[in-house]
């Protein structure tokens, strides 16, 4: 099949004064204990779903208009920011022009766990929290999965970028995500982030700020205005912009699985703010550690969890990934994984959508035992390393960009 990675690299080439574009875009490193041929998206009967990320991408590219707006779901490796932030970088920096904006953020410090190391959380006051994965805590939760609650009212929280970024990131648009308004403190900018219209959404949980001029620290203080205020309980952030581009949210939950997730009553609710156009579905590891795994649970507990998705962001692409390979206990390789895949085989037909497959890639059944020995998974032959994690998603990027250069291929033949 013809090929139009050339198109792409004379787009590229003539842009080269930008230092963050790919000079050729599929180029990653080889290792041989990785099957390279596995890594492709996998569709039903064919990619006219992805028609649309398609037609928005040649936009931005051709024309400098449009964006795009893709969503990373997951658990700890999406909570890290590992997997998605090698997706984000190579996806922005893949041509000039396509740096969107940052996207969701949640302070995972405030809930005394990992945050991403690409963004700082600074914050006074003294904050409870709630997980997805805590199942012995009775607790509404929304799009991030977890929740930080104060009875503070003077209680504050900056949100600043890492300065070692390899993407520098700024904003004009806040979204704030909370429990529901009744009784809760007013949450307002600091004054240095000058003058903002603001838009409350009480039955979304959901206050929208536009700023006057671009920021690159989001510094928010709560106010109490009235004396049936009490408490103040934060979702997470979307730091955007105005500018045409690629937004890659990243929402993740260390421990997570679909029953995690479908214990959040509103994430569907407020992922539709987000105006998804592509969502990748990574989750299945904390599912199949079990010594008896049931598919059928499994599958009923994903048409679950699209069905309300759809329900709110009914035009949305959904790629599931199946989970990487691991060992159950550390003492033999788990047999759940492949069995996720042909229950994620079957989503894929009834939804007329696609899979992209880690476990695959990997070379499959046991091959933990091989990136582990070659330091790209941990110990636990559960988790990747962070070579492991980028590795995997450079794979996904590339698959996602053949899907594209095909896109290109048809369209010239028009």
């Amino acid at each position: 099949m013809k090929k139009n990675i050339y198109l792409l690299l004379m787009i590229l080439m003539s842009a080269a004064m930008t230092v963050s574009a790919q000079d050729y875009p599929y180029d990653i490193d080889f290792y041989d204990f990785a099957d390279y041929s596995k890594a492709k998206i996998v569709f039903d009967k064919d990619s006219s779903s992805f028609r649309k990320l398609h037609v928005k991408l040649d936009s931005m590219i051709r024309y400098g208009k449009s964006s795009l707006s893709i969503v990373q779901l997951g658990a700890s490796h999406t909570q890290a920011d590992i997997f998605s932030g090698q997706m984000r970088q190579r996806l922005q920096t893949l041509h000039p022009g396509l740096i969107g904006a940052r996207g969701f953020v949640f302070p995972y410090k405030m809930t005394k766990t990992n945050n991403p190391t690409n963004y700082i959380i600074k914050y006074s006051g003294t904050w409870t929290s709630c997980r997805n994965v805590e199942y012995r805590k009775t607790c509404d939760l929304g799009i991030s999965g977890a929740s930080a609650t104060t009875t503070y009212p003077n209680a504050s929280l900056v949100i600043t970028m890492n300065p070692n970024n390899p993407i520098q990131y700024d904003f004009n648009e806040v979204k704030v995500f909370s429990a529901h308004f009744a009784n809760m403190y007013d949450i307002v900018p600091a004054g240095e982030m000058g003058a903002y219209t603001v838009t409350r959404v009480d039955s979304l949980g959901y206050i929208d700020f536009k700023f006057a001029k671009y920021q690159t620290v989001a510094s928010f203080r709560l106010m109490k205005t009235s004396e049936a205020q009490h408490s103040f309980t934060l979702y997470g952030f979307s730091l955007e912009n105005d500018n045409p581009g690629i937004t890659y949210h990243s929402i993740g939950i260390n421990g997570a699985s679909l029953i995690s997730w479908l214990r959040c009553q509103h994430f569907a609710r407020q992922l539709q703010l987000l105006k998804p156009d592509w969502i990748l579905i990574l989750l299945g590891t904390n599912d199949g550690y079990v010594t008896n795994f049931n598919p059928e649970r499994f599958y009923s507990g994903y048409v679950d969890l699209i069905s309300r998705i759809k329900q709110y962001c009914p035009d949305i692409v959904i790629t599931f990934v199946v989970p990487n390979d691991c060992y159950l206990y550390r003492k033999r390789p788990n047999p759940a994984t492949e069995e996720q895949e042909k229950q994620v085989l079957r989503l894929v037909a009834k939804y007329h959508e696609s899979m992209f497959s880690v476990y695959d890639c990997m070379g499959g059944f046991g091959s933990s035992k091989v990136w582990a020995e070659r330091g790209f998974m941990a110990a636990d032959k559960v988790h990747m390393s962070v070579a492991g994690y980028k590795l995997c998603a450079n794979m996904l990027f590339n698959a996602f960009l053949r899907t594209y250069d095909n896109y290109l291929d048809a369209e010239k033949k028009k």
